[in-house]
């Protein structure tokens, strides 16, 4: 582990606590602006996704097909949340219920639907990439191995973090206070700010090392 790895975990812990503290320090009426979707959290995590898609165009040589997977992937999530999958049609094409709207076009789900089975694909074969390098090919023991993994855990945690209020309350009739709420959406929201650098920095060592993208 270098000095920068050190450094880096330092700051996350840094980062981490003041998540925690948000919640305490902040009016309900701010609280709700800094993480909803025209607030910081949101459009830094735009800035980081195309930061991320940077670094991997920049960095990787040489410059393959899993690669450029990862650009367009990266490029798919600031998409994602710049909101565009709700641009032109009004409500994400990601969701069940807008292929069940009989009011929609047939033409407007055909397309929708062929660009979410691409969206798909890029995650299965990036999901597919990052799992056999961590654990086919041992990759999990190197250091651009350890903050992939890293970053990973910490995306699933902040999906199961957001999931949390809602399984509790449809499944067991647990409702948690709105102050159990702000945690839960302080932590989702952050930790998925966080995801992209972490991913780029895992890239940009990966080339010094243990590489998985080329």
């Amino acid at each position: 582990m270098s000095k920068t790895d050190r450094l880096i975990i330092v700051l996350l812990i840094a980062y981490t606590a003041m998540l925690a503290l948000l919640p305490r320090v902040l009016s309900e009426q701010v609280f709700i602006w800094t993480f909803s979707e025209q607030g910081p959290f949101e459009q830094l995590s735009i800035l980081g996704w195309l930061g991320c898609a940077m670094v991997v165009l920049l960095r990787i040589r040489p410059f393959g097909t899993r690669a450029a997977a990862f650009v367009l992937l990266c490029l798919a999530f600031a998409a994602r949340e710049a909101d565009w999958h709700k641009l032109f049609t009004g409500e994400s094409f990601l969701k069940n219920s807008f292929y069940r709207d009989a009011a929609r076009p047939f033409e407007e789900k055909v397309i929708c639907a062929v660009i979410a089975l691409l969206l798909v694909s890029l995650v299965l074969h990036a999901g597919w990439v990052i799992a056999r390098f961590l654990f086919l090919q041992g990759g999990w023991r190197s250091r651009s191995g350890l903050w992939l993994l890293a970053g990973t855990v910490l995306v699933v945690a902040g999906k199961l973090i957001d999931r949390l209020p809602a399984v509790l309350s449809v499944d067991y009739g647990i409702e948690l206070g709105s102050f159990a709420k702000h945690y839960a959406t302080a932590f989702e929201e952050g930790l998925e700010m966080a995801h992209p650098l972490i991913l780029a920095w895992s890239v940009w060592i990966s080339q010094t090392g243990r590489r998985y993208l080329s």
